[in-house]
């Protein structure tokens, strides 16, 4: 099988998986490209030369991102293309399942056929932190739903995800905001005297909205995914995000996931006892492991 996985990624999440996909696809034989999207780039690929095509993004608010439904409009998908969607978020509420309907609507538009969804679970760039330990435990379970994901497209096991008319309401309405907040946010951006003028905001910002004048200071336009790559990555905690941080919704520092993937565990992290946001991680695990036992035996 000839596959290409098209993938939009904030800060990088998105980006590990689909390497870590594209792996294990290559392993059972497949032939996998991976294509990253830059948002100023909607140019129209060549999809006909592949069998079969995945479709990755995290989730921002309910949603798929801005960039991501851009680029997959752009797109022309031959009639009976079979594709796969695999996304990621940080929790496993129903109404990011309904994330994936405008990708559907367009799928349906242009005759592609989509049998198969899959939801990553992936630590937080906004928010709060995740410990490393609870971020190992997710790890192994995205290794699990990477085997379930693998088996069933080799063997043609159709797996799709439901949508009540809630999530749909949640993900349609409630969240749609957040296709313009980051233009409107960006408006209260700012650095403080923390900055080391590393420049290293200026050079990975998705969207080229980040700039440093003639006098030094750093500007923000206003064409801001709020994917948070500026501030999540910013060595020196300089970046300031708007409102967002008003609510303490800030994480700084990334993931040393090759560290975080050694990390032996002796005890689970999320049990039947476990309360709080993370209580939905409870039933997502538990289907997983299900599943693998299913197919798998263990």
């Amino acid at each position: 099988m000839k596959c290409l996985l098209i993938y939009f990624t904030g800060t990088y999440n998105t980006r590990y998986v689909s390497r870590k996909l594209k792996s294990r696809l290559e392993e059972v034989g497949w032939q996998v490209n991976l294509y990253e999207i830059d948002p100023l780039n909607n140019g129209r690929l060549n999809l006909s030369e592949y069998d079969i095509i995945g479709l990755g993004y995290p989730i921002h608010g309910y949603c798929a991102p801005w960039a991501f439904l851009r680029f997959i409009r752009a797109q022309k998908f031959p009639e009976g293309m079979k594709t796969f969607i695999y996304k990621n978020s940080g929790e496993t509420e129903r109404a990011n399942d309904a994330s994936s309907k405008y990708v559907l609507r367009k799928l349906r538009w242009d005759g592609a056929v989509m049998n198969n969804e899959y939801h990553f679970l992936m630590p937080y760039n906004i928010h709060f932190r995740f410990d490393d330990n609870l971020v190992k435990e997710m790890l192994v379970m995205n290794d699990r739903l990477l085997d379930i994901l693998v088996y069933e497209l080799c063997h043609g096991i159709s797996n799709r995800k439901p949508y009540g008319i809630w999530p749909r309401i949640v993900s349609s309405v409630v969240s749609r905001p957040q296709y313009i907040g980051g233009d409107v946010n960006s408006f209260f951006y700012r650095v403080d005297d923390k900055c080391t003028g590393c420049n290293l905001c200026v050079k990975n910002c998705p969207t080229k909205n980040i700039r440093r004048d003639a006098d030094g200071k750093l500007r923000f336009g206003h064409h801001c995914l709020m994917c948070m790559r500026c501030s999540f990555y910013c060595p020196a905690d300089a970046i300031h995000i708007g409102f967002l941080e008003q609510w303490g919704w800030k994480v700084n520092g990334g993931y040393d996931f090759r560290k975080i993937e050694a990390i032996e565990l002796d005890h689970p992290v999320i049990t039947p006892d476990t309360k709080g946001f993370f209580h939905c991680y409870i039933d997502t695990y538990e289907k997983i492991n299900k599943r693998h036992k299913e197919l798998f035996g263990d």
